[in-house]
């Protein structure tokens, strides 16, 4: 607390908390807000042999589908081979181009080659940075290759469905007398929306998400990209507003922003990142702000307080203020600025998103567990059991609903006592001790969870 106003504010909805939420119907809900983490496209890996092929005009389709046979829609690809011109071939990312709504069909998308590109008799590489082609430095899906007259052809397959982690595709070739000359399939290609299964109740290698635990009288509303309510920060606002006794939000984050992806990360980041919540809007650069300014702050649940957790970078980091938050962004404009590391990049954040929360006079959270630095996600199937922000988060709900942890200080501990005693705390690479470390409680540790009796 930074002030007498605050000290009485956390007071009095502590003693509020505590007194009157007991037999309330608004607490037996759990809020889920989440969408994809990463992207962990399997690398598809279709190599295409045009040596023996004439000179001339071809088309590349690819479609995809899921285990439901539903058809997406059919991604074209015009190219034309040429043996006697230097190759010409051009990254292309743009699948957020060709779906307007969640949950949509299942989609293909070519990254490797685009429209009016020439196969001709140079070779071509090329590895695409994190801004064209998220998480390509552990899954390689997006590299560019034509070596020797074969291309591999590489993108993306997936079900932008709740849990559509499982989709096939079907790529194919014509030439311009619409003759087949090449095809190939990959069958049961994996990707799994990490936040949601996290927020979720699917097992996964014997392994729930956090609703797998809760008691059966919880009702389980669930916001998320892939079943299309996570829209916005309004859809956040207006779900928060309404109160709950647990808002459990997984994805990316900042000491400012709370956000994660559509499905599949269509587009790449710059298109599919989703805003969930803000505390501010104002920034160093036009247009400057936008209104509301501070739009956690218009979140108005009065007495209906959740325990909130916080699945993401850096949204529990207390050691925030408008002056660093601006000077953070200085290293812009001038790159000997020495680096503070606020990770505010230039934003003059008041205060940490979790704890703007906790003092929210008119709402917000009577306490916020998150991560005062990077947290550490897991990419695939193993994001429920493979540790980090997934697991921990995670096992929270686990103490609570399963094991009866109602004490909120004792859920957290034991949360943090089971971790490490699940995993190798010398396994500095794996993060498994700064996940312990970091994952900070700020709230009073005595709160009896669901108020007394």
């Amino acid at each position: 607390c930074v002030s007498v106003a605050e000290v009485q504010t956390l007071v009095k909805k502590i003693i509020t908390y505590e007194t009157t939420t007991y037999g309330q119907e608004w607490f037996n809900k759990i809020v889920a807000i989440s969408g994809d983490g990463f992207l962990d496209q399997e690398d598809l890996n279709i190599q295409w042999d045009t040596n023996e092929l004439p000179t001339g005009t071809y088309t590349i389709y690819a479609q995809s589908h899921n285990p439901s046979a539903e058809y997406g829609p059919v991604e074209t690809i015009n190219v034309t081979v040429d043996k006697t011109k230097e190759t010409n071939l051009t990254f292309n990312h743009d699948d957020h181009l060709r779906i307007s709504q969640y949950p949509g069909l299942p989609m293909a998308e070519i990254v490797t080659v685009s429209e009016g590109n020439i196969l001709g008799n140079t070779d071509f590489t090329y590895t695409p940075n994190e801004n064209e082609a998220y998480c390509n430095e552990f899954y390689f899906w997006a590299n560019m290759s034509y070596v020797s007259g074969v291309l591999t052809i590489r993108g993306k397959s997936y079900d932008p469905k709740p849990y559509g982690n499982l989709s096939s595709i079907h790529v194919w070739i014509k030439n311009s007398a619409d003759e087949i000359v090449f095809e190939d399939w990959r069958n049961d290609t994996e990707m799994y929306y990490e936040g949601e299964y996290t927020t979720g109740e699917k097992v996964l290698l014997g392994r729930g998400g956090a609703m797998y635990y809760m008691p059966e009288e919880f009702e389980r509303e669930i916001i998320w990209a892939s079943n299309g309510k996570l829209t916005g920060e309004q859809a956040v606002i207006d779900a928060w507003s309404e109160g709950a006794g647990f808002v459990f939000i997984s994805g990316h984050g900042s000491p400012n922003v709370w956000a994660d992806h559509y499905p599949g990360v269509a587009g790449n980041r710059q298109y599919s990142s989703v805003t969930g919540l803000r505390v501010t809007t104002l920034k160093p650069w036009p247009p400057y702000f936008s209104k509301p300014i501070f739009p956690m702050d218009t979140i108005k649940n009065g007495e209906k307080l959740p325990i909130t957790v916080i699945g993401g970078c850096h949204n529990s980091q207390f050691n925030v203020s408008m002056i660093y938050g601006l000077l953070d962004g200085m290293i812009y404009l001038l790159p000997n600025f020495p680096k503070l590391s606020m990770w505010c990049y230039g934003t003059p954040v008041p205060e940490t998103f979790s704890w703007r929360l906790v003092r929210n006079p008119r709402g917000g959270s009577i306490a916020t567990i998150g991560n005062t630095g990077l947290g550490y996600g897991m990419p695939g199937i193993d994001l429920t059991t493979g540790g980090g922000d997934g697991w921990v988060t995670i096992e929270f709900f686990k103490q609570y609903g399963a094991e009866e942890q109602h004490i909120l200080g004792q859920a957290h501990k034991q949360t943090l006592i089971t971790y490490a005693n699940t995993f190798d705390m010398t396994d500095l690479a794996a993060g498994h001790p700064k996940t312990i470390q970091q994952w900070a409680l700020l709230g009073d540790p005595s709160l009896m969870i669901g108020g007394y009796q």
